[in-house]
């Protein structure tokens, strides 16, 4: 069973310039036939760098340092500066005026915009998962469904949200529309943070409970075929999460604290 307050994943709050959390989440894009595919050094320090800005291994606002990367990568500081630009156009990368390279703050100020948008991303997913799927498609979704119950016995908060993850791309994968699938991936990545920062610190047996129903009865819709059901239990799914984002946001004490005027007497 989950613990009610799972490890909290983002550990220490202030990195070393150019040092990493020894952190492995599930790596969502591995290949068919187990093995590893030779990328040019940018795309691969791109790759590789995005995945621990979008995991938190390192820290939003940390530091990112051109000459340790390129030590890491065993590669010049070309690809480095290329990698970094990429990562900077969408939005995960900071150059400061000083030259100086940082990980993005995490913000909310447009969050609810993003909701908006992964919202209906979502529920198109959902529908047409839901009309198009195959038998094979519903085999990698049970298989996916399963491997996150499986995930939900231990508190590893990785690996529980690389399963969901994991899930949610298969449903998208499954409505057989590229457009769909690309920028339904695309937002659930750039959600990625404020699920490990905001959602899994507030991670309980209810909520482990409410998201196990909810990817069961997503399952069920999808093998009945039901577009209209899935996409009334995602719509809920979404809700219940950020039902729980919501909450890490609520004043911790400011409510409860008794403000007195001080005693001016001797």
């Amino acid at each position: 069973m989950v613990a009610v307050g799972l490890m909290h994943p983002t550990g220490k709050k202030t990195l070393e310039t150019g040092k990493r959390k020894s952190l492995k989440p599930l790596n969502l894009e591995q290949p068919v036939d187990g093995s590893t595919k030779s990328k040019r050094g940018s795309v691969r320090v791109y790759e590789e760098l995005r995945e621990d800005i979008l995991w938190t291994r390192l820290d939003p606002g940390s530091v990112v340092d051109e000459v340790a990367l390129a030590k890491r990568f065993g590669v010049s500081r070309t690809p480095v500066r290329e990698a970094l630009v990429m990562l900077a156009s969408e939005d995960l990368l900071v150059f400061l005026p000083s030259r100086t390279s940082i990980v993005a703050p995490h913000m909310l100020d447009n969050f609810s915009d993003y909701l908006d948008n992964h919202l209906v991303l979502a529920r198109t997913a959902a529908r047409q998962a839901a009309l198009f799927r195959g038998e094979e498609d519903l085999e990698r979704i049970r298989a996916a469904a399963a491997n996150y119950e499986d995930a939900l016995s231990t508190n590893d908060v990785y690996r529980i949200f690389g399963a969901d993850l994991t899930l949610h791309r298969e449903i998208s994968r499954s409505g057989h529309n590229r457009f769909t699938r690309k920028f339904h991936d695309l937002s659930l990545d750039y959600g990625r943070r404020a699920h490990v920062l905001h959602y899994f610190p507030k991670f309980g047996e209810a909520e482990r409970r409410s998201s196990s129903q909810e990817h069961a009865d997503l399952v069920a819709g999808l093998e009945a075929g039901d577009p209209d059901r899935c996409d009334a239990v995602i719509s809920r799914h979404l809700q219940s999460e950020m039902d729980v984002i919501k909450r890490t946001l609520e004043p911790k004490t400011g409510f409860d604290m008794a403000i007195e005027t001080p005693s001016t007497g001797g």
